[in-house]
């Protein structure tokens, strides 16, 4: 009876250790809005009040670990899929948000599977101090190729995640770091549908600063997209701002805008302020010209939840200077974090 105790004793200690060096945890985030919104055709446009699901930043639910490997090494996971909180539905087919695999240690981190572009790091920083890269950033109009279904004549905005992706990011090496990303296309030729991007950035205290590059082959070459945006934060204290510059271009297409953005934290408030513009032009002769205003303030009634109210107003033009789409956004809501 003593020896059983002894091993039953030494196998609770082996266990306990061996879960000790491993760690799953359930997170998500909840935001819900009332608001009223009018895109569309310039005069013809109506608008519709509605109950919206993730307006401040998507609502989500996901689950992500780390497993001790020893010598420093460890195996990451993370599972992430996007929820309406108005429906109860889940928006995304699978975990459409985040989907990897990987390892980290001194030499950085390696991930496989579906996450973000590395390119999509540097065009956060632009947003940052902009409407927070919420549905309110005025980038969500000004960088748009099409409002409220009316076609508009910009190379289309890139895309922040790419499925089939090997991701690997740098350690910090005195405040710098970089990252480059390959999403296979896995289409038979000649369609090529790959993602490939690679970001340089500097961090130190308030400073964040950073380079981003992302080509797209969305179909066969002609139509492929390339994207470059070089994007600066800095902290203040009183108040925190965001700028970038963004490049995109498809075959004789050429996109070029920027975005600007201003946080003023008073406390538990917290108020932003952006405004963003961009103009395309094909072979020398101008297409389209948009821009986008937003203002918006959150208000923390905890660590976890706060609530806010923001507004969008843009419109984009046609070459000739004529406006041919709006846009207006306007809501109060709720946002809990778990």
């Amino acid at each position: 009876m003593k020896k059983s105790l002894i091993a039953l004793a030494a196998l609770a200690t082996i266990s306990g250790a061996a879960m000790a060096q491993s760690s799953v945890s359930v997170y998500g985030r909840l935001d819900a809005s009332l608001g009223s919104e009018k895109a569309g055709a310039s005069g013809a446009a109506q608008s519709q009040s509605q109950m919206s699901s993730g307006l401040l930043s998507t609502s989500r639910l996901g689950f992500r670990g780390t497993e001790d490997l020893g010598g420093g090494l460890k195996a990451i996971f993370q599972l992430e899929t996007t929820l309406g909180v108005d429906t109860g539905a889940a928006f995304g087919a699978g975990f459409d948000r985040q989907s990897i695999v990987g390892l980290t240690g001194g030499f950085g981190a390696v991930k496989l599977g579906r996450t973000e572009t590395a390119f999509d790091d540097i065009r956060d920083i632009s947003v940052g101090s902009a409407l927070w890269d919420s549905e309110f950033s005025p980038t969500k109009i000004a960088y748009a190729n099409s409002v409220g279904g009316v076609a508009v004549g910009h190379v289309a905005d890139y895309s922040s995640r790419s499925s089939n992706q090997i991701r690997y990011e740098s350690p910090n090496f005195g405040g710098f770091t970089g990252g480059i990303s390959y999403g296979l296309d896995e289409q038979a030729s000649p369609v090529k549908r790959d993602v490939t991007a690679f970001n340089l950035r500097y961090r130190s205290g308030p400073l964040d600063v950073g380079l981003g590059y992302q080509e797209q082959n969305h179909e066969v070459s002609a139509t492929k997209r390339e994207y470059t945006t070089l994007a600066g934060a800095y902290d203040f204290g009183a108040v925190r701002v965001s700028a970038g510059y963004n490049m995109a271009e498809q075959g004789t297409l050429e996109s070029n805008g920027f975005v600007v953005g201003a946080n003023m934290p008073m406390g538990p408030w917290d108020f932003s302020v952006g405004y963003a513009y961009n103009k395309s032009e094909n072979a020398g002769v101008d297409t389209a010209k948009s821009k986008g205003l937003a203002f918006g303030v959150t208000y923390s009634l905890s660590k976890r939840t706060r609530v806010y109210a923001a507004y969008l107003n843009g419109d984009a033009e046609n070459g000739a200077g004529t406006e041919v789409a709006e846009r207006r956004l306007y809501a109060a809501g709720i946002r809990h974090d778990f």
